[in-house]
């Protein structure tokens, strides 16, 4: 006689797979249907809800078909219903092979919107002071706020829609997608130099601005070291006022 667990494994198997995995047991079909009609829209409403730029890219056929493979093949390893998304994610970049329904910029624009998702939901376990531009002087330490995430792509995800889709990959874009004080999530087009500027301050944890500008004329040494220095101070208010940036203060 099976265990109970066994009985409950495949059960699950056939709810995420029913063309294929018969389920053996005396159950009602319109039974079994209310089951799957259940878990896979609970799903389905989840992928909706967290990808809608991408969700408008398909035809409706097409979409359904491709939460239904991720429902099917994709083994979850969290038990949480806010997880689906970044199990997507994970799915869309490691184990699903395009289709011809699928643009070549797929896992890329997927894991774009779920940033933008686990930003405007993320915690933060620290205290957020932002810059008081009030006298124009910048704090001595800065830091990456916890609630920006540097990110590259190889396709513009963040200008993708209907009537634009790229077919080929581009040079690096470098984004910054953050939540600001007002909780609003926000994104920012950035190039190489300020993107190797943020890498830097977020690998330093705090940085001085004296420090910052050492550690970039390392990486610039082609420019001169006044033209260097204002680059970075412009980059750095830039970033203060968006609150990309933080003064840092030691606790």
């Amino acid at each position: 006689m099976k265990h109970f667990s066994q009985i409950q494994q495949e059960f699950m198997a056939h709810l995420k797979n029913p063309e294929h995995i018969a389920f053996a047991y005396d159950i009602e079909e319109r039974r079994l249907n209310i089951y799957r009609e259940l878990f896979f829209n609970n799903i389905l409403g989840f992928l909706d809800s967290g990808f809608p730029v991408l969700k408008s890219l398909y035809l409706a056929d097409d979409w359904l078909g491709l939460a239904r493979q991720f429902f099917a093949q994709h083994h979850c390893r969290s038990p949480y219903f806010t997880d689906i998304s970044l199990e997507f994610v994970e799915y869309l970049s490691t184990e699903h092979q395009l289709n011809e329904c699928d643009p070549p910029f797929l896992s890329e624009l997927a894991h774009y919107e779920w940033l933008e998702l686990s930003v405007s939901i993320k915690k933060c376990q620290q205290e957020i002071h932002t810059w008081q531009a009030t006298n124009n002087h910048l704090p001595n330490n800065i830091e990456l706020s916890p609630l920006a995430t540097l990110v590259s792509y190889h396709y513009p995800v963040h200008q993708i829609r209907v009537d634009f889709q790229p077919q080929s990959p581009s040079e690096p874009i470098y984004l910054v997608v953050y939540r600001n004080s007002e909780d609003e999530v926000n994104f920012t087009l950035v190039n190489q130099v300020s993107a190797h500027l943020l890498t830097v301050i977020q690998q330093s944890e705090a940085i001085n601005i004296a420090d910052l500008i050492a550690q970039m004329q390392l990486a610039l040494p082609q420019l001169g070291a006044e033209q260097l220095a204002l680059s970075v101070k412009d980059i750095v208010v830039q970033m203060l006022r968006k609150e990309i940036l933080l003064p840092a203060y030691s606790s």
